[in-house]
């Protein structure tokens, strides 16, 4: 039960930067900017983070920090591979080589690590 928790805050994390994105793509002012949406997203990304960890450690769960995060990246990241690309990147004309070869990805992946860490780390004392 304790993965199938943190596989759903995953898919709170993924639900909550897709709409970010889709939100700020048709955002008059920042629409024409990828570096301004990928400075939004990375500082939303932290808040997303602390949501999907605190919808995990609701109940008494014992995963520590690096490994929620780490299953929450990887849920998020089979979620853009599953549906992210196909429905919108490949349209688009983007492939599956330029959406994971974007540093972006990897950068949002180590945010999400670091702020699940600290999250777990600020709210539970390791006995």
């Amino acid at each position: 039960m304790k993965y199938f928790r943190a596989v759903l805050s995953g898919l709170i994390l993924w639900i909550c930067v897709a709409t970010s994105f889709f939100i700020l793509e048709h955002t008059p002012v920042v629409k024409e900017s990828l570096n301004m949406q990928t400075i939004i997203i990375c500082i939303l990304i932290i808040f997303y983070s602390f949501i999907g960890a605190s919808f995990y450690y609701k109940k008494e769960n014992n995963l520590s920090g690096i490994q929620l995060a780490i299953i929450m990246s990887f849920t998020a990241v089979f979620m853009d591979a599953l549906l992210f690309v196909p429905l919108v990147e490949i349209p688009k004309g983007n492939t599956y080589q330029d959406f994971f070869s974007n540093p972006l990805l990897w950068i949002l992946a180590t945010i999400n690590i670091a702020a699940v860490y600290f999250y777990w780390k600020k709210n539970f004392k390791i006995k």
